[in-house]
């Protein structure tokens, strides 16, 4: 068949390094992870506020209530820490996927596999932070009492968290399929278990 018989449209661009149809596939990606990103940064002030609204029950040793740890504000700092983690991983993806739409919009030549594989190890160390984010925040609301602000902000943190890890922190670099989320990861062993019957 001769080329003149094609619509010019139904001729690929040959050696173009856009792929269009990639970046509108992904762009809904990139914007998950925007929003798990700010959503990654009121976990980290509910947290905040949770140290800072904490009851002091023993005081510490300089009578200010953070020092000595005796009265349970641990909880709140490791819930603390989990939330600038989740941060820290949500950034990451974040920047994966612009890194990947920057190259699959042609504006820049880069080499996504060392970005793509990154990004599945961080999309699995945000389920162990989410997990130690559960205990810290859960555990810091008891040992603050359960009418306290700081349970309130930790429980509002433990919320910011689950849905920061959700639209940002399991979005790894991929070019289809749906993200590593553990109904995700369930669908497709079903799926290979029914193939194989």
């Amino acid at each position: 068949m001769l080329d003149d018989e094609y619509d010019p449209q139904q001729i690929a661009n040959y050696g173009a390094r856009a792929q269009p149809a990639l970046v509108a596939r992904m762009t809904p990606q990139l914007r998950m992870t925007q929003a798990g990103l700010g959503v990654a940064i009121l976990a980290v002030a509910s947290c905040v506020g949770a140290i800072y609204t904490f009851p002091s029950f023993g005081g510490g040793a300089d009578g200010s209530g953070f020092a000595g740890s005796t009265d349970g504000s641990t909880w709140a700092v490791g819930a603390l820490i989990a939330s600038v983690v989740l941060l820290a991983i949500c950034s990451f993806q974040h920047v994966a996927w612009q890194r990947a739409m920057a190259e699959w919009k042609g504006e820049r030549d880069s080499n996504l596999d060392p970005w793509r594989k990154a990004s599945w190890v961080a999309h699995v160390l945000s389920y162990v932070v989410v997990l130690f984010a559960l205990w810290t925040c859960i555990a810091g609301s008891l040992a603050a009492g359960t009418n306290a602000t700081a349970a309130a902000m930790l429980a509002f943190a433990l919320l910011f968290m689950v849905v920061a890890q959700v639209l940002a922190g399991v979005q790894y670099l991929r070019i289809c399929g749906p993200p590593g989320t553990i109904p995700a990861h369930l669908r497709r062993l079903n799926v290979e278990i029914q193939r194989r019957r």
